[in-house]
Order: C-alpha cells, then sequence, then structure tokens
C-alpha cells in the first residue's frame, strides 16, 4: 500500500479524567468515520485521557481502561491508532508509553526517551532507551512523544530506516512556533514524512492552541482541518512513491555522520 490515509485528533482533554475523556473520544470518533470515513490511521495527543499528569496514581497496566479502549476501537472500526498513556510497565516502572495499535491487532509500544524535567516528569516516570520502528502497510514508522521534538540525534534516520516519525504532543501554546520549526526541520533532515499531533485547551499549568501538522520530507505542509463534532482533526493522504524518488534523487543521506547512542 503506497497511500496513508492519516487523521490527527487536535482535541481538548479533561483534566485527569480517563473515563470521562474515552466517552468523548468514542463519539467523536465514531461519528468522524462515519462523516469523513475511515482513516488508516489516527492520532491521539500525548496523555490522551489525563492530559499532562505527574500524578503516579492514574499510570494504567497495559489492561487499563486507556489501553482497552484503544484495542476495542481499533478493533470495531478497522482502524489504527496511535497515542500516550501514563503506564505502569512490566518492570514495575512507571513509563510515558506510545502505543500504536493496528487495525490488524497487532501492537507496538514506545517509552518515551526525553523526559521533560523542566516539569519534574522524570521524578515520575523513568525514560525509554529502545528506538521503536513499525512496520505497517509497507512502510516504516518511527514513534516519538513531545518533548523528544528538541532533540535530533535520537530522531536521527540512519539508512533511511524509517519513512514515517509520528510525534504526539502536550506542546504549549507558548513554545508553539519553537514546535512549528522542529517538527519542519525533522521532516528535511531525516528526508520523511512528519506527522505532529498536539492537543488544544489549558490544564493546571499550560494553555494548548493544537498547531498540529502534516508534512513531506520538504517540510511542506500537506495536511487540512475537518471539523467533526466540535474537535479539530487534520487529515491528509500521503503517498510513500515520491519520498522514494526523492530519496533516490538526492540522496544526502549517504553522507551522513555515523555515531553510537548509549542508552
Amino acid at each position: 500500500m503506497n497511500t496513508l490515509k492519516i487523521s490527527l485528533c487536535q482535541t481538548d482533554i479533561l483534566w485527569e479524567n480517563p473515563s470521562d475523556n474515552i466517552g468523548r473520544y468514542d463519539l467523536t470518533v465514531r461519528e468522524y468515520c462515519r462523516q469523513v470515513g475511515k482513516p488508516d490511521i489516527m492520532v491521539f495527543p500525548e496523555f490522551f485521557t489525563t492530559g499532562f499528569t505527574m500524578d503516579r496514581s492514574l499510570a494504567e497496566d497495559d489492561k487499563g481502561i486507556s489501553v482497552s479502549w484503544l484495542r476495542n476501537i481499533s478493533k470495531e472500526l478497522g482502524i489504527s491508532v496511535v497515542t500516550s498513556v501514563p503506564t505502569l510497565s512490566e518492570g514495575g516502572k512507571r513509563v510515558n508509553r506510545c502505543y500504536f495499535i493496528t487495525d490488524s491487532g497487532e501492537e507496538y509500544h514506545y517509552d518515551k526517551r526525553h523526559l521533560f524535567n523542566v516539569a519534574a516528569e522524570g521524578d515520575t516516570y523513568s525514560p525509554g532507551n529502545e528506538q521503536v520502528i513499525v512496520p505497517f502497510k509497507g512502510w516504516k514508522i518511527a514513534l516519538s512523544v513531545c518533548y523528544d521534538l528538541r532533540f535530533p540525534v535520537w530522531s536521527r534516520n540512519r539508512e533511511n530506516g524509517y519513512d514515517l516519525m509520528i510525534n504526539i504532543a502536550n506542546w504549549p501554546s507558548s513554545r508553539i512556533d519553537a514546535a512549528q520549526i522542529l517538527v519542519k526541520a525533522r521532516s528535511i533532515e531525516n528526508v520523511c514524512y512528519y506527522l505532529f499531533c498536539n492537543r488544544v485547551g489549558s490544564d493546571t499549568s499550560c494553555d494548548y492552541n493544537g498547531h498540529s501538522l502534516i508534512v513531506d520530507s520538504r517540510g511542506i505542509d500537506v495536511g487540512s482541518t475537518i471539523n467533526v463534532a466540535g474537535t479539530d482533526f487534520i487529515y491528509g493522504e500521503i503517498d510513500i512513491e515520491p519520498l522514494l524518488i526523492f530519496r533516490e534523487r538526492f540522496p544526502a543521506w549517504k553522507d551522513s555522520d555515523n555515531f553510537i547512542i548509549e542508552k
């Protein structure tokens, strides 16, 4: 499959309220699929059922309310979903875990590497140390979370290891101009498509204004906004063939520096 239909759910998040957030998502996602059609991938912001919380009691295991809903809606509607959940990991640590659950029931996860210690995220959660690339419908998709966007070494696309990177975020409006620049820089330097799904609304410490993006390997915004049931979705169709042709004609990736990331 060369083309992917992408939808970024640019939503508000009720503070530390998983059950009510899930109720809202369930109605909105179903209405979106009814009105617009089913995307191949629907992406939600970071910590989509809690907001950017440091409340340790809200960490779920992999059978918790948030991940269970993701599995159910993915299976029922036949769509793949991406977001993150405060998770109690197999080793008993709390992590900011990004889930990619496919329409065929496969599951992948990535634990956020760069914790936002300006807000003491590292006091509650443990950093991940594994990069994750998901094979999906002929694409290779890398996962990242919010603050990871600021760190190009971790995101470096070596030997064209991925075609698309997805970043899910709670990125505040006070720094959104930086995010816009960084998203486009990451796509250009890594010769890849880049998805940035950010929330709107407010929590106890920050305001958020979305500005989610779907950009191609030249840093060009290829998304459009669709409003369904009061929620903005950023929609785009991305094709792998132009990317592969561009990489062949402009093989700058062959001249990139080699390095080792210490875990």
